[in-house]
């Protein structure tokens, strides 16, 4: 019977030879292994750029055109493990941009720090070339990416913990409280003078962000077309692209300059700071919330007096201490947003695919996501929400025993479900690792947890 149920699988499902040959092989490990946390990066969701790492699914440039020729397998529907890792490398952080990712990484014996793959038409991932020194529009595996590091002092190298990508440009911090960033820069986006008509592919330009380091930038974060910084004393920092307000200077205007973020949050120690689209939210110590930016859906419509559908300053967003209590984290969609509170709890609102199934699509207050979505049941009452993720049309969320939940926009497969539905509900995705941080892309994702077997 077994053997016939087999057959009627392999009728009904052919096995891809490439597919058959890129399968993971996993060994499980023996109590003298396992202690040992070695990490590993799973990726998933739209390959054709190179994001994912796998050459074989890599687009052809056909330099004639101008244009990308996309190959038969265009997604990856479920986690596959980068074959970039390995027990040499130690990975402090990864980012996932629109078609790219960047990894922050050092290999022992390597003076690299910093890598990455995928679409380099604003030279996002670094000057790449081939053989032949022509610069590449795509780049299929991951590959150095060169930064202008103080490395003089052997005992103390520098290298990149913290990385964030935006639409084309990425930024990095080092463990010397030193932020670069290289891409696009149309907006000012990257924190230097905008150059008009500048042209960004094969560029080797990267820009070191000036600022006073007795107060150090201890997080970043990116939009698609703008960047927030985050300091040790709880100052948010931006530039770039502003027209939505989501710079929170007072102005609806674009600005390449380091400018400090008014209104609400000044005097605050800022904690937290999440924006994947035009909105963005943070938190302070207290656990409270503040936003800024793109209201159009109501992601900010807890603020007194609010009926603007740009706010260019931040305000401080009240919710129910009664029901939501301390906030821990936030996450910033295009459209919608969510929080989780000091319980574990998830809560979303704004307008999207938010969770609560598919005749829900718009909440102008926190409303929670059942716990049971999440991993809680009888034999598992601790089980709890610790981070929450945004993409621009998705959310990500792992819970405190490493497991990874997702829901959202799902047309390129990003959600690793398996399948490119949309999913209304969070839904929890087979990945063999303890999930511990994961970025959303627009059509890709990529998480780094510690290896189970």
């Amino acid at each position: 019977m077994t053997s016939i149920n087999q057959s009627r699988q392999t009728r009904m499902r052919p096995q891809d030879p490439e597919e058959v040959a890129n399968m993971d092989e996993y060994q499980f490990a023996d109590e003298k292994h396992s202690t040992k946390r070695s990490k590993s990066i799973f990726c998933w969701g739209f390959s054709s750029t190179g994001a994912l790492g796998r050459q074989s699914h890599l687009g052809r440039y056909e330099k004639a055109t101008g244009q990308i020729e996309i190959p038969k397998r265009t997604v990856i529907r479920s986690p596959q493990r980068l074959r970039f890792v390995n027990p040499r490398c130690h990975v402090y952080d990864v980012a996932a941009g629109s078609g790219f990712t960047v990894i922050a990484a050092t290999y022992d014996g390597s003076t690299h720090v910093l890598f990455g793959c995928g679409l380099n038409t604003d030279s996002q991932i670094g000057f790449q070339s081939n053989q032949s020194n022509e610069p590449l529009i795509c780049v299929a595996e991951p590959v150095p990416i060169d930064l202008p590091l103080n490395n003089s002092n052997k005992k103390n190298m520098e290298k990149v913990v913290k990385v964030a990508c935006g639409r084309a440009h990425t930024v990095c911090l080092t463990n010397h409280n030193n932020v670069f960033t290289l891409g696009n820069n149309s907006f000012g986006q990257c924190g230097r003078p905008i150059v008009e008509d500048e042209k960004y592919f094969a560029s080797k330009r990267v820009h070191q962000i000036d600022y006073d380091q007795n107060d150090p930038i201890v997080d970043i974060c990116c939009g698609l077309d703008h960047t927030l910084a985050l300091t040790r004393s709880g100052i948010v920092y931006s530039f770039g692209w502003g027209d939505d307000g989501q710079l929170g200077h007072g102005v609806c205007r674009s600005s390449w300059k380091l400018s400090k973020v008014i209104g609400d949050i000044q005097g605050e120690k800022i904690i937290k700071i999440s924006s994947a689209g035009d909105c963005v939210l943070a938190i302070n110590e207290k656990g409270q919330m503040f936003g800024w930016g793109n209201n159009e859906y109501g992601q900010l419509a807890m603020a007194n007096n609010v009926n603007q559908t740009q706010i260019h300053t931040s305000r401080h967003l009240k919710v129910d201490n009664n029901s939501i209590g301390k906030i821990s984290d936030v996450a910033a969609a295009g459209s919608m947003c969510a929080l989780i509170n000091d319980s574990g709890s998830i809560f979303v609102w704004g307008y999207g695919i938010l969770g609560l199934g598919p005749n829900i699509r718009e909440k102008l207050w926190p409303t929670e996501l059942h716990a049971n979505l999440f991993g809680r049941n009888v034999l598992n009452m601790d089980t709890k929400i610790t981070k929450i993720i945004a993409g621009l049309h998705h959310f990500g969320a792992i819970n405190n025993r490493g497991e990874l939940f997702m829901w959202g926009k799902n047309n390129r497969a990003n959600l690793g479900i398996g399948t490119k539905h949309d999913m209304m509900f969070p839904f929890r995705i087979s990945i063999p690792t303890h999930v511990i941080k994961l970025s959303l892309g627009i059509d890709h994702s990529i998480a780094v947890g510690y290896r189970l077997i």
